[in-house]
């Protein structure tokens, strides 16, 4: 029996993470709708994959998000997986260094951002009485070092919306969770750079949670995830064999959590 490809909207999908879950849904047969700032970042994304459609869209932006996703489900049919993958690292911002401006910033993307998906995508799953919602979140929301003031207050907050989510749409079908991750090596400060521009303080390298010897310190494995491993984990909560998880947060951080 053939099955239809389920509809994938993953935003933050032209780098890191976000291409990594648009590669695991891509490689199950699914329709992978890429949601980015960047249009160059989108197509070399999208140049690798089957069952694709690229958007550049702001999450920020609430009616042009409503727009896109009202249009992909007129167009095919459903929205099957929400994965609200896009945010902006505030560049280890402690209170003297969060402005007013970083952090109106970080908690539109962070934590807004999520929920101007959410609104329209969580309306098209109630209609059809199914769905799976997967927010990323980040361990930044229970251990705050080394994360910034903005960034450990966006992520909380995505995870006591992901819980309320997961009571409020679990009568039709539709699974809300999280996953969080660790120290993950990809781009996120170099790309949160080219957003935030002078909103953020000065940082080295193009990771410093990812440094050896920070590693070594706080993680028992021992090494950075790969956006990979990250991917697995989302893509396992959008199965049908997570049917019954909901409301929860998974930890993809190489057991840093229990250190």
């Amino acid at each position: 029996m053939t099955t239809e490809p389920r509809n994938v909207i993953i935003t933050g999908a032209g780098s890191g993470i976000g291409a990594a879950v648009a590669e695991a849904f891509a490689a199950s047969g699914d329709r992978v709708h890429l949601f980015d700032l960047s249009e160059k970042r989108l197509a070399s994304v999208a140049a690798n994959l089957d069952l694709v459609t690229t958007h550049v869209v702001d999450v920020v932006d609430a009616p042009k998000v409503r727009t896109a996703i009202e249009g992909i489900e007129k167009e095919y049919g459903s929205i099957d997986v929400l994965v609200s993958n896009a945010g902006v690292f505030d560049g280890l911002a402690g209170i003297q260094e969060t402005t007013y401006e970083l952090w109106d910033r970080i908690i539109a993307v962070n934590l807004t951002g999520a929920f101007n998906l959410i609104k329209p995508a969580s309306e098209a799953m109630v209609r059809q009485k199914s769905g799976r919602i997967v927010t990323i979140s980040s361990i930044a929301a229970t251990r705050t070092s080394p994360d910034g003031l903005s960034y450990d207050a966006a992520k909380a907050g995505l995870e006591g919306m992901t819980r309320r989510l997961a009571v409020d749409l679990g009568q039709y079908g539709i699974t809300a969770n999280t996953v969080a991750p660790g120290v993950i090596e990809t781009s996120i400060l170099a790309t949160s750079q080219e957003i935030l521009g002078d909103m953020t303080p000065p940082t080295d390298g193009d990771n410093n949670a990812a440094n050896a010897s920070y590693v070594d310190t706080v993680v028992p494995a021992r090494r950075g995830g790969q956006p990979a491993e990250v991917a697995a984990a989302i893509h396992f909560l959008a199965s049908t064999g997570a049917a019954y998880i909901n409301g929860d947060t998974l930890h993809v951080d190489g057991g840093w959590i229990a250190s």
